[in-house]
């Protein structure tokens, strides 16, 4: 049937008056409302659809109903909401698999840290005095950066929900951003806690995750502390049906997955989280039980994570394709266009240096499509949701965003994944749907006050700084007052200082 559509306008020949009256449409669009977004350029991330130089991506609700060359036939009937946005590029929201994120009060505070001082300052001095105000306060933020930033869904690492108050905020963050969040919980690492988890992450996942569109789900987090014993953990983990993630996995932690390997205790659920020196004998039972794997490229280089250098090559060496993610802002980039920039010229440079100094079989260079798929269909695969999430596949949630691809820094695009990888920003991510709903238009987030969020995280700041003694000067390295600083849990850290580090 004939749609008499003209050919898509290219998104910079609209005027403002044009994209009012389609947000005004799309603001009063019903919950089965058709949106149709035609000329873009589509990398789909899906490899049996692939990608068409000028295509059109259908949403009909949450979902994606088609994707093609021409879905012009889908508004023959006039209902469809009809975007041109030729000169851009759709793709999957990027998926960011491991962000503390309750931290970004503090963003950048001690941007030269080493993993000990991290530990430290952030769950020795700050940690302690969060209130649940304060848990919100630093994941709405984040929540919001990450949407700006075309990141639609966030594995929520959160290690400082020391009571359930804490808990409660963290998803009252989720619901105030919309983003699309996997609470992966964890006890606090230091300090006096509720002692409610992991039992809690079963009222949680009642109370915030019900039905099948939910965007939120629950995961364990094992960390730093632990309620229980590894074993016991993860039999309740599978007991409730919960995925479970295992962070801080360096140093003789990697012995302890290579303990739980030969117990036949991993398994394709659990998702670990660096493993920084792990032995080949850890590596090989981790291929063998499907279990999936997040690397943190820019926090593993710059904090000295076990040895400092990413596993990169030896998971893809085991056949493992990893996730990435964004791990801390308080002394790293916030990001995910960093860690694909990060982790492709890390492989290929240690590819190179084995191969000009004449190494045995040196490994095949990894390309910009192959990050690409490290923060949309990989990271879906390691957090669980692979089968919602990932690619712009029909019959997945619509989670999706279109980059301005012939703005200044991008024109002329002349590869589209290289566009993405090398030479997007936050500035350019033009539209950002999570399972069909709106939350960023023409380059601003949606219904957000953004002068109102910053008062509220500087006071959230300034209460925490003052109750630990830290002088906040932007000029100069944030001190304390005291000449020494008073650590509260020094046995504690101790302890971490030692799990982390590979005896020799």
């Amino acid at each position: 049937m004939a749609t008499n559509l003209p050919k898509p306008r290219a998104y910079w020949e609209q005027g403002p008056a044009e994209w009012s009256a389609i947000k005004d449409r799309l603001d009063a669009a019903g919950t089965d409302a058709r949106i149709l977004l035609r000329g873009a350029t589509i990398v789909t991330m899906d490899p049996e659809i692939g990608d068409f130089d000028e295509g059109d991506v259908l949403i009909r609700g949450k979902r994606i109903e088609g994707v093609g060359a021409d879905l012009s036939p889908a508004a023959a009937d006039g209902q469809a909401i009809v975007v041109d946005i030729a000169g851009m590029i759709v793709m999957p929201g990027i998926i960011d698999g491991h962000r503390h994120c309750w931290q970004n009060q503090f963003r950048r505070v001690i941007p030269d840290a080493d993993l000990s001082e991290y530990v430290k300052t952030l769950h020795g001095d700050f940690a302690v005095e969060y209130r649940p105000h304060d848990m919100y306060v630093g994941n709405f933020l984040t929540m919001l950066t990450l949407l700006d930033a075309g990141v639609t869904c966030i594995t929520d690492c959160t290690h400082n929900t020391r009571t359930r108050a804490h808990a409660d905020a963290v998803f009252k963050s989720y619901a105030d951003s919309g983003i699309r969040a996997v609470h992966a919980g964890a006890p606090s690492s230091t300090g006096i806690w509720e002692e409610h988890l992991p039992e809690d992450l079963i009222r949680l996942r009642d109370v915030y995750c019900s039905g099948p569109d939910s965007l939120t789900t629950v995961r364990m987090l094992i960390d730093m502390r632990r309620a229980k014993p590894v074993p016991e953990l993860f039999a309740f983990a599978r007991e409730h049906g919960f995925g479970i993630t295992m962070d801080a996995v360096m140093g003789q932690r990697c012995d302890e997955i290579v303990e739980l390997g030969e117990a036949g205790l991993l398994g394709p659920d659990l998702t670990l989280i660096h493993c920084n020196d792990m032995p080949e004998a850890g590596w090989r039972l981790i291929a063998e039980a499907g279990t999936k794997i997040t690397l943190a490229t820019t926090s593993e280089q710059q904090l000295g994570l076990g040895s400092g250098v990413p596993v990169i090559q030896e998971a893809l060496d085991h056949g493992i394709r990893p996730c990435l993610s964004g791990d801390v802002e308080v002394c790293l980039a916030g990001d995910m266009f960093t860690q694909m920039r990060a982790t492709l010229t890390t492989q290929r440079m240690l590819a190179k240096a084995r191969k000009y100094r004449g190494g045995a079989n040196a490994p095949a260079l990894i390309d910009h499509r192959d990050v690409l798929a490290f923060t949309t269909r990989h990271a879906a695969e390691a957090i669980g949701l692979a089968d919602r999430i990932g690619t712009l596949s029909p019959g997945k949630y619509a989670d999706l965003i279109a980059i301005r691809a012939e703005d200044l820094n991008n024109m002329p695009v002349n590869n589209a994944i290289g566009t993405i990888v090398l030479a997007t920003e936050s500035r350019n991510i033009d539209m950002v749907f999570v399972a069909g709903r709106l939350r960023k238009w023409q380059g601003r987030l949606v219904g957000q006050d953004i002068d109102a969020l910053r008062t509220m995280v500087r006071d959230s700041r300034d209460h925490i700084a003052s109750k630990v003694g830290f002088d906040i000067r932007p000029t100069r390295a944030i001190r304390l007052r005291h000449d020494e600083i008073q650590h509260r849990h020094q046995g504690s850290f101790d302890a971490i200082d030692d799990l982390l580090t590979r005896g020799t």
